[in-house]
């Protein structure tokens, strides 16, 4: 018998009315996540990057998740506008919702990237802010080539990985709802498959190859919701998909790369601080949605996490969408918006509530507490 459905808290920080999605096991957002569900994979072999295999010491090509087909030949912050465009597509086609180029709708709207952390150098960075590169050769030409109607000043890049999308949800309902906004589109995107980051991946001992099988593998996605204020959406008459119901944040001090062991502190204080907000008592018995990715440091976070937590998460029904399509970095907690909705909509979820849980190697932490629209 499923567990009671809890009655969702009455403060709503905003409500999802849409969802997009681009993996390596589908193209949008149902499919993909309909792959994921039923733990469909397609890891192939990437021929841009070699890896020992330690029974015969020869080079072979290193297993991933690429979208085969679809960034073939995109590099740099070609690739992530060519990842972007396509979930961001899909959301500015969801019925209903006013053409792009309508000016006085989506001039109230803000648009929020998601990206990896700047600490990790990837790409050489512009601006007083390090992200001038990322606004003029990456989310300026996606608003332009999907002739969105957004003024320059309602852009902006959030650069904390996969904790990211927790910190743009905290700046929507907070920050931006205050400064007049009505809505915004959270865009989270990431590939872990250049060059660059697997030489670092590899030097680091990161990747799942054959003397390490408790590495990651590698992959790409993006994902994209859009939040909005409650009263607006329905005043519009869009049926909400899902109610975000708790946001929090926090910073792990013990962090990968600090050289430490992580203790779990700062993503058991994420939660339990979320889990507070909700109606008592304070029980979770609902979907967890996290980005474990198979490295022995992320275990053992998770599970001293767990210890801290304890019977605050009750029998939660944990989901590893990363069995599915990898590592997908700072476009993890997105998609794990869009499976928690997705999950919401069929009627899938057990309890009709959903935690999305997000950690970085740099010691941010992230996460997100949905409530279905229908609980």
């Amino acid at each position: 018998m499923s567990a009671p459905r809890e009655p969702h808290p009455r403060a709503v920080l905003g409500v999802i009315t849409a969802i997009g999605a681009v993996t390596s096991v589908g193209r949008d957002a149902a499919s993909a996540c309909a792959a994921i569900r039923a733990g469909i994979s397609r890891p192939r072999r990437v021929s841009h990057f070699q890896v020992l295999e330690p029974e015969t010491q020869d080079t072979v090509p290193l297993t991933a998740h690429p979208l085969q087909g679809y960034t073939d030949g995109f590099v740099g912050m070609g690739r992530w506008l060519r990842l972007a465009r396509g979930c961001l597509r899909e959301v500015l086609e969801t019925p209903g919702l006013p053409r792009p180029s309508d000016a006085k709708f989506w001039g109230r709207t803000a648009l929020l990237m998601v990206i990896p952390s700047i600490h990790d150098e990837v790409f050489e960075l512009e601006g007083e802010d390090g992200l001038d590169g990322v606004r003029e050769h990456c989310l300026r030409p996606l608003r332009d080539a999907l002739g969105l109607s957004l003024p320059d000043a309602n852009v902006w890049v959030v650069d904390q990985g996969p904790a990211g999308v927790a910190a743009a949800v905290q700046q929507a309902s907070g920050e931006l709802w205050r400064a007049g906004f009505k809505r915004v589109l959270v865009l989270a995107v990431d590939s872990l498959l250049e060059p660059e980051t697997l030489q670092v991946l590899d030097e680091e001992g990161r990747l799942k190859v054959g003397d390490n099988p408790v590495g990651l593998m590698p992959g790409e996605a993006s994902a994209c919701f859009l939040l909005e204020q409650e009263g607006e959406a329905r005043q519009r008459g869009a049926a909400p998909l899902a109610l975000v119901t708790g946001v929090a944040t926090a910073q792990e001090r013990l962090h990968l790369y600090a050289g430490h062991v992580s203790q779990g502190e700062g993503l058991a204080a994420c939660i339990l601080d979320v889990l507070a907000r909700g109606p008592s008592p304070a029980l979770f018995e609902g979907d967890v949605y996290s980005d474990l990715n198979g490295e022995e440091w992320r275990a053992r976070e998770w599970g001293t996490a767990l210890v801290r937590v304890g019977e605050a998460l009750h029998a939660p029904n944990v989901h590893l969408p990363c069995v599915s399509v990898g590592d997908v970095g700072a476009a993890s907690g997105a998609l794990g918006v869009c499976l928690a909705v997705h999950g919401f909509v069929r009627g899938l979820s057990r309890t009709g509530q959903a935690l999305v849980v997000s950690s970085s190697p740099w010691g941010t932490m992230g996460c997100l507490r949905l409530h279905s629209a229908g609980a």
